[in-house]
């Protein structure tokens, strides 16, 4: 076996080691570059101070649980907004009659304002020559237990169907973040 190998010529293992350095030194300068772009790419992440990987790391976490807990805090915020907004008179509307057909102009009306779950008050004025007179009828989930005229039903209508339109910008805005998405 000995005798096949120094058979070979020298030139041979010459340019096989040759061969072989040359790979080698290819390897380093690709592992070398590949170390530049690590570095880079660190220095970027560390900054320019060079603050240790470890000190940067608790200070990160830290600041993480700093945000969340803001976050918990926006978001109990916007829970509380979202109820106070449901509960306040966000719709109004108002239907312009002529009372008195003998008389006039449409100087009678009804007017309703609902908050988000349909509660609120419809108020009508009744123009007469000699006197006017208002009412105020209560609403209860889009319902009043009073007896309505077909002004007041109207206007009513209206109304719930302002505050229900989900294509309106405002109501949309205004449903619970769940709902949305």
């Amino acid at each position: 076996m000995y005798s096949s190998i120094a058979a070979i010529p020298l030139w041979y293992w010459v340019a096989a080691i040759g061969i072989l350095v040359v790979l080698l030194w290819l390897t380093v300068l690709m592992q070398g570059a590949g170390l530049r772009k690590t570095q880079k790419r660190y220095r970027q992440w560390v900054g320019r101070s060079g603050t240790d990987v470890e000190k940067l790391l608790p200070q990160t976490l830290e600041r993480i649980q700093q945000l969340s807990e803001e976050v918990r805090r926006l978001e109990a915020r916007i829970d509380y907004l979202e109820k106070s907004l449901r509960a306040t008179l966000r719709t109004a509307r108002v239907v312009r009659y002529n009372a008195f057909s003998d008389f006039g102009s449409d100087l009678s009306f009804s007017a309703a304002w609902l908050d988000g779950s349909g509660n609120g008050v419809i108020l009508s004025s009744i123009y007469g020559r000699d006197e006017s007179r208002i009412y105020a009828k209560p609403v209860q989930n889009g319902t009043s237990t009073y007896p309505l005229s077909e002004e007041e039903k109207r206007v009513l209508a209206e109304a719930i169907q302002f505050s229900g339109a989900s294509d309106s910008p405002v109501s949309s805005a205004l449903r619970p973040l769940e709902e949305r998405s």
